[in-house]
């Protein structure tokens, strides 16, 4: 199982307290005049459906209302869906970009100044709404829906950008729509565009997990894991994280983070690469690899290089690893057992000391992993695979809960 998103989680929580008197719909129903509750009720029924296809990412497919391409440039693809309502739903597709998170925010604030300069006003507040996340099929999203007002006094008008995200494959998907109301439709509408990208790679992984990942009750972002066998019979592990945290009522952080590394058959690891963006900005990047018979590390972290070997020359523990020995410590007698993995999120230059230990007396966890001061009581199935886990942090609780799991994490 992948440590990072759990470092990450922690740090971001622990920097934005604010996130426990929240809530899924951050502002209740019920305190907005009846014309809001009205408009933000309505819904339609869409059965047209258009035939739509992108040979250059190879998506092909149907979607739910009339799609029609806008305007087009290297690398970006932005269309129209007409669903009946005066506005219509905006889509956008990337090859280059930041993260679902980083790229969700970053087209929300575009289609925020775009209503603003559309109504020939200034943008007056803005208000996080809502943040969720879930699965498309094996496809995880986010979604962040703003409330904003333009304008002063009298002429002071209100709006929502509702809008999602999702990777497939090479291709980030977002749409946004500027409209209240027509919740359920819109996200009928995203899943079905998100569906015409999930074709199956050439090497489908052998094992695949996706994680929600919550501060409390609050939603914040998913982590996602893919298995894949190489042609010398090693494993090739892909991660992702992708975070939207409150800090207050009208801002949110964004993170985004990529690994890949290459894991022996007995879940050792061979070598890895990071990098993690944090609002807009590549915050850090690393590389480990063995040099001279000795782990090294290079990379930056807040534009200082860094360079250094491990004060640890030994057998580190992969991610594709702690399935293993997850899965050997269940059916084992022995009680706990230790590794030493490279998570840089904690230190980019150490190898961090890991305990695995059984669980007792605890309905919601059978296995507890100990990283120094913070623990992480979870539920593993006999095969290894997590299933749901909580971290404490004083009145913080991080929790994580597979929500697709494909296949099983062993040769």
């Amino acid at each position: 199982m992948k440590l990072s998103p759990v470092f990450t989680s922690i740090a971001l929580a622990l920097t934005c307290s604010s996130t426990s008197v929240l809530a899924k719909d951050f502002i209740p129903i019920e305190t907005f005049p009846e014309w809001f509750k009205t408009a933000m009720s309505r819904s339609i029924d869409v059965t047209k459906e258009s035939d739509f296809s992108l040979a250059s990412v190879a998506a092909k497919g149907k979607v739910k209302g009339e799609i029609s391409l806008v305007d087009e440039s290297e690398g970006t693809w932005y269309y129209h869906i007409d669903i009946g309502t005066p506005t219509p739903v905006e889509c956008y597709v990337f090859n280059e970009y930041d993260g679902p998170a980083n790229s969700l925010h970053a087209i929300v604030d575009l289609s925020l100044n775009g209503a603003a300069e559309l109504n020939g006003k200034t943008r007056s507040a803005q208000f996080n709404y809502a943040i969720d996340t879930g699965v498309i099929g094996n496809t995880p999203y986010l979604q962040l829906d703003t409330l904003y007002h333009l304008g002063e006094g009298e002429e002071k008008v209100a709006g929502m950008i509702k809008a999602y995200s999702a990777q497939t494959n090479d291709t980030l998907e977002i749409c946004v729509h500027n409209e209240l109301g027509y919740r359920d439709i819109f996200f009928d509408v995203f899943s079905s565009f998100v569906n015409t990208f999930n074709s199956e790679p050439a090497d489908a992984p052998f094992f695949e997990s996706v994680y929600e990942m919550r501060i409390n009750d609050i939603p914040m972002g998913f982590a996602v894991e893919k298995y894949t066998k190489d042609a010398d019979g090693d494993v090739m592990i892909e991660s992702e994280t992708a975070l939207l945290v409150p800090v207050d009522a009208n801002t949110v952080s964004r993170t985004d983070s990529a690994d890949i590394s290459w894991s022996r058959p007995d879940g050792s690891l061979i070598n890895g690469s990071t990098y993690t963006i944090d609002n807009g900005v590549l915050s850090s990047e690393f590389e480990i690899s063995v040099a001279d018979d000795k782990w090294h590390v290079e990379g930056q972290i807040q534009g200082k290089a860094v360079s250094a070997d491990l004060a640890y020359d030994g057998w580190l523990l992969s991610d594709f690893g702690s399935y293993l020995e997850t899965a050997d410590l269940i059916k084992s007698d022995a009680e706990s057992a230790q590794f030493k993995m490279w998570t840089p999120d904690a230190d980019p230059v150490s190898a961090i000391s890991i305990t695995l230990s059984k669980v007792t007396g605890n309905e919601d966890a059978n296995m507890k992993i100990d990283m120094g001061p913070m623990v992480l009581d979870f539920y593993a199935e006999d095969n290894g695979i997590f299933k749901h886990g909580v971290m404490a942090q004083g009145p913080i609780n991080i929790f994580m809960k597979s929500i697709y799991t494909q296949g099983v994490p062993s040769l």
